[in-house]
């Protein structure tokens, strides 16, 4: 395995200033090849219809600012509201799609790739969300899409969509929630009202065996909170939990404007960055407020983040901060704002790519955009009105579906148009057309590149039966599709 910084010096090419510092860590080390597929697209619609799955609906995204010098990798989404299937949804340059799996009635968030055991999985969060707290399960799938574990949180708690990630050591750091009832008067509330507690676990898996716990109502008071008091108080809202250089925690709390570095052995809060009780003196353009997604790059020298922007702000934007952990001090060391602006009341993702680029999804606004090292955009796209994703990411993928090609059959019986697709599939080059007279009697008829999604095949008159074979980039053949009649 690569160490993090052989990594680096081998995908950015020895970096360009701060942004290629970060990297994507040993995630992308390990993460297989890309298949670099590209899929299939639907002008003009809001949602796609493909003919050979019509079980898929995923939201079609618009590009709006072509790909030109994006990192390698498919883009990540959970579409979690706006037309289409609520699902996982994994896209290509051009917007189109590679891989979608709905899990409606259920919402499905927090989608990515991981190394777990030495081999390349894809995890995510499902279930119901209200008020922005979570009640699910955390879903571990392998490159064919099989399930390999799927568990909640420890103890009992309801198991939050803030937080799924895997560790270099194959746990998983994960978001929870607990309500306790607590005196509110010092804090203006009532003598007596229930409050949302932050619960950040490390689970052992495939079962989700408790190794580690922090409770936020256990180590943070409510005077750092800036929310209003509700029905129920969620004073902290932890959104993001992340591994530090020197193996500690970072924890992002939406509700307290405020990154904590937590000891990962007691739990003590080391340092606070940012809301009422700062650490860190805060240089000119490092407030933030209601921010997501905080990630230690740079052996922990510089912290990236979604800021989220307080009412008086007019933007939200990612923000990376330098931090001088000596004399406490945070600079900015660079910020991203989308044009036209954007303000995004909740979620959001900042990530730091391979090569130096910025990938920023921008919560509940329907964008995703990749920023190049000095802030030229090299790729924007949107999700149809009313759409959004809680995070936008980007990661190298090879996946080869355990189940096989769908072929359908449209039109009569003269002379159909066919439909090839492979859900999942990333390493189709082309696809052979087998036709005849019974499906045991199948021949050649012809090879065609890849065009999408769902490919067109066009088995001519004189044979009622056919069959699709998906090729590689060398015409060996990878997957075949059942027989059709028509």
């Amino acid at each position: 395995m690569w160490t993090r910084a052989a990594f680096l010096r081998r995908a950015a090419g020895g970096g360009v200033g701060l942004l290629a510092l970060g990297g994507s860590g040993w995630l992308v080390d390990r993460l297989a090849g890309l298949g670099g597929a590209p899929a299939a697209s639907e002008s003009g619609r809001r949602v796609h219809v493909f003919r050979s799955r019509r079980d898929l609906r995923p939201p079609a995204v618009e590009v709006v600012t072509p790909a030109r010098g994006t990192a390698p990798g498919y883009l990540f989404l959970a579409p979690s509201s706006g037309p289409g299937q609520r699902g996982v949804l994994m896209l290509d340059d051009a917007g189109e799609v590679v891989w979608f799996h709905p899990t409606a009635p259920l919402t499905a968030m927090n989608f990515r790739a991981a190394v777990y055991r030495g081999e390349p999985v894809l995890t995510w969060w499902e279930g119901k969300s209200h008020d922005g707290v979570g009640h699910g399960e955390y879903v571990v799938v392998d490159a064919a899409y099989r399930e390999l574990a799927r568990f909640g949180a420890a103890g009992g708690l309801p198991a939050d969509l803030h937080e799924l990630v895997l560790t270099p050591s194959g746990t998983a750091l994960v978001t929870a929630t607990e309500l306790r009832t607590l005196d509110l008067r010092r804090v203006g509330g009532p003598r007596r009202w229930p409050v949302i507690g932050s619960v950040v676990q490390e689970l052992e898996l495939p079962h989700g065996r408790l190794l580690f716990e922090w409770r936020s109502l256990d180590h943070v008071p409510l005077e750092e909170s800036h929310q209003t008091i509700g029905p129920r108080f969620d004073y902290f809202h932890a959104n993001s939990v992340a591994l530090d250089a020197d193996g500690d925690l970072l924890v992002s709390a939406r509700n307290t404007w405020t990154v904590y570095k937590l000891d990962r052995g007691t739990g003590a809060v080391r340092w606070r960055l940012g809301g009422k009780r700062s650490d860190f003196a805060l240089g000119d353009g490092t407030f933030f407020a209601w921010q997501h997604d905080a990630r230690s790059h740079d052996d922990g020298r510089t912290i990236s983040l979604f800021d989220d922007g307080a009412d008086s702000e007019s933007q939200s934007s990612a923000l990376f901060l330098r931090l001088d952990t000596r004399r406490m001090v945070a600079t900015l060391a660079r910020r991203y704002a989308h044009r036209p602006p954007l303000k995004a009341d909740k979620t959001g993702s900042t990530q730091l790519l391979a090569n130096g680029n910025v990938l920023v999804g921008w919560g509940n606004e329907p964008w995703l955009t990749e920023f190049a090292p000095d802030g030229g955009v090299r790729f924007d796209a949107r999700l149809p009105r009313g759409g959004q994703t809680y995070r936008a990411l980007r990661f190298p993928w090879a996946g080869r579906p355990a189940e096989p090609p769908a072929l359908a059959a449209v039109g009569g019986a003269g002379a159909p148009v066919l439909y090839a697709s492979w859900n999942g599939a990333t390493g189709v080059r082309a696809w052979r057309l087998l036709a005849g007279p019974g499906p045991d009697r199948l021949e050649e008829v012809e090879t065609r590149p890849r065009t999408g999604f769902e490919s067109e095949l066009r088995p001519g008159r004189g044979s009622g039966h056919a069959a699709a074979v998906a090729l590689g980039a060398g015409g060996e053949p990878l997957g075949r599709s059942a027989a059709v009649a028509f």
